[in-house]
């Protein structure tokens, strides 16, 4: 259960602070300095609502939520994801990619497949398990608080803090560069006494499966397989197998097309099932100390960043100064130019708003159309954004 305004007002109080920080703010800041403004400071209403990966990501948190906390059947959870499926894309209409039809359509398929498929075989985690449990952490003089998606107690007294995760997998670097948040939640239950020792890290990623492959000496290999590339992915070792157990070239070919076509395992011989395991995807980041202190180091910088701009642009302000109070907010175009696909595609605030990506926009067009001044206009849906090619392994 959420807590209330009123109740982290009191908090608040409690804890003499003059607010309680999340990590979405601190986030904020390394996503869009400009919408920290918009969001944080101006309370501006964000003016674009067409963006489908937050509502998706809702909806499957809300199915695993009512799933753990007995509102919801097993056999529903697909059932439920359709209906909001069919609520979010086909009825609102919302989009993964704003101005590409064709590549928007390409990701919804896949997406759809691999969430659906979740729902219909996830593995149910048998220990005691809390959902949405509310903490609070101090990190440097600041306090923050937040909702850990899952927090699971093992039989030895550890704990695990999960988060449900519909984005691309996160390994090695990444997950390091990505763990911020469960890190954060780490040290919470650590403040409440639980020895880091005890604690682990770990996102379940919906659109992936880890699937065990054989060697034909034995040797077992985890692979992490998305779920709709199950069918292509294991094609070279489906077919060793085959051969292995003596099936013809044109039996081959059958159950390789009937693996592809379908994604799904059953199509083949039970001998062949049985050299396959398939499980929920866990990737586990290990809570060292490193990671802690980086992790630590990184908000307290982050916090203290946020606090001088505040102050700043409220000195500004006072000063009659708006122009640079606002400028005070802004990066430069090489940082809006890394930031380009979420200031397009996820930011729920149009160039209207966001007036550095509108600046960025406006010189991109420009240099492409020869317009040197940047006399002409265009609306948000009509600009290019380059560097999308990654959106295939979406």
């Amino acid at each position: 259960m959420r807590v209330s305004y009123e109740d982290l007002k009191k908090l608040c109080e409690a804890l003499k602070t003059d607010r309680l920080n999340s990590w979405s703010r601190v986030n904020c800041v390394h996503n869009s300095l400009y919408e920290y403004l918009l969001k944080y400071i101006l309370h501006i209403k964000e003016d674009r609502d067409d963006s489908i990966y937050k509502v998706t990501g809702g909806i499957s948190h809300d199915i695993m939520e009512r799933f753990y906390t007995h509102e919801l059947d097993y056999d529903k959870m697909a059932e439920e994801f359709d209906d909001g499926w069919m609520t979010a894309f086909d009825i609102a209409e919302l989009k993964f990619v704003r101005g590409d039809g064709k590549r928007n359509q390409s990701i919804a398929d896949k997406y759809y497949y691999d969430l659906k498929n979740f729902f219909e075989t996830h593995e149910v985690i048998t220990e005691p398990i809390d959902i949405e449990q509310f903490v609070t952490v101090k990190v440097g003089d600041e306090y923050y608080q937040g909702y850990i998606d899952a927090l699971i107690k093992h039989e030895d007294g550890s704990y695990t803090i999960l988060d449900w995760k519909t984005s691309s997998i996160y390994k090695g670097d990444k997950a390091k560069n990505e763990c911020g948040q469960l890190t954060l939640y780490g040290i919470a239950l650590h403040q409440k006494g639980i020895p880091y020792e005890k604690i682990k890290i770990a996102w379940n990623f919906l659109k992936y499966q880890c699937v065990t492959v054989q060697s034909k000496k034995g040797v077992k290999k985890v692979r992490e397989i998305e779920r709709c590339t199950l069918g292509e992915k294991l094609q070279a070792n489906v077919k060793m197998w085959l051969k292995e157990f003596g099936y013809t070239e044109d039996q081959i070919f059958e159950y390789l097309d009937s693996l592809a076509q379908t994604n799904d395992i059953k199509v083949l011989p039970k001998e062949v099932q049985a050299k396959y395991e398939f499980h929920d995807c866990y990737v586990y980041v290990e809570l060292t100390q490193e990671l802690i202190d980086y992790w630590t180091n990184f908000i307290i910088d982050t916090m203290k960043e946020i606090r001088n701009k505040e102050a700043q642009y409220e000195e500004l302000k006072a000063a009659g100064k708006y122009e640079e109070a606002d400028k005070l907010w802004w990066e430069d175009e090489e940082s809006v130019k890394k930031q380009s696909y979420y200031l397009s595609n996820l930011c729920g605030y149009s160039p209207n708003l966001h007036k550095p990506y509108k600046a960025y926009l406006d010189a991109l067009d420009a240099k492409k159309n020869g317009d040197i001044l940047g006399t002409k206009k265009k609306s948000d849906e009509e600009y290019a954004i380059d560097d999308l090619g990654w959106l295939n392994n979406l």
